[in-house]
């Protein structure tokens, strides 16, 4: 069965990769040339050329399906959660590339894991208190950004807070503190890092993916601690 796994994760990075390269279309410097056969092989035809976020993402894909499938098997709660890691990634590769969240993807998102919250978070009103306050959250952090950079691009913009809404709505009232803390932990440690590199004063007008962080720390949330 975990070769049926690892195949599936393999596929769905593939075509995740193939929505991304899409999305991006004329956002960002074309990769490197190669082969047109070898540029439609999984893994091997992003490497090839050269393209390390869509490598990333065929690689986190195959990662999160195989990691799902061990903690719920092939069940119906495996396949909601595997949606769910799809939009992660691609609004974090989005993000990461060319810092834009697409609103209208996390809104669909939003309404559709509200629908499904049996299967995520276990109740509909444990994702819909989730989301709320998720959202009052990060509409204060708005806010907070939007004061501390008056004359600048806000590290922390609008589609953050629709993606707080989502990650609200999928793990839940009783699991966002967590999940949240993963994705800020990340975004922290880069942004530390960038200090150390940079120094304070040029690191401070550098942007970071801050939409990225949090979608990846809740794919970790979500494969480190089944929501039960």
């Amino acid at each position: 069965m975990i070769g049926i796994a690892i195949g599936l994760g393999v596929a769905l990075g593939w075509l995740l990769g193939r929505v991304i390269e899409w999305q991006l279309r004329g956002l960002r410097p074309a990769p490197s040339p190669t082969g047109a056969a070898a540029a439609w092989l999984p893994l091997l035809g992003v490497l090839r050329r050269r393209d390390w976020l869509l490598l990333a993402v065929e690689l986190v894909t195959l990662g999160v399906t195989v990691l799902l499938w061990r903690s719920y098997g092939f069940s119906v709660r495996f396949w909601a959660l595997l949606l769910v890691a799809l939009v992660l990634i691609d609004t974090g590769a989005i993000d990461w590339q060319v810092k834009l969240i697409d609103t209208l993807v996390l809104l669909v998102a939003t309404l559709g894991a509200l629908l499904a919250a049996p299967l995520l978070s276990g109740a509909w009103l444990n994702s819909l208190l989730g989301a709320l306050v998720a959202g009052a959250l990060f509409v204060f952090f708005f806010m907070i950004a939007k004061l501390l950079y008056p004359q600048q691009a806000a590290p922390f913009g609008l589609g953050d807070v629709y993606l707080g809404i989502f990650i609200g709505a999928v793990v839940g009232l009783v699991h966002l503190g967590a999940a949240l803390l993963y994705g800020m932990l990340l975004a922290g440690l880069a942004s530390l890092a960038l200090i150390v590199v940079l120094g304070y004063r040029r690191a401070r007008h550098v942007p970071i993916a801050y939409g990225a962080f949090l979608c990846l720390g809740t794919l970790l949330y979500l494969v480190l601690w089944p929501l039960s």
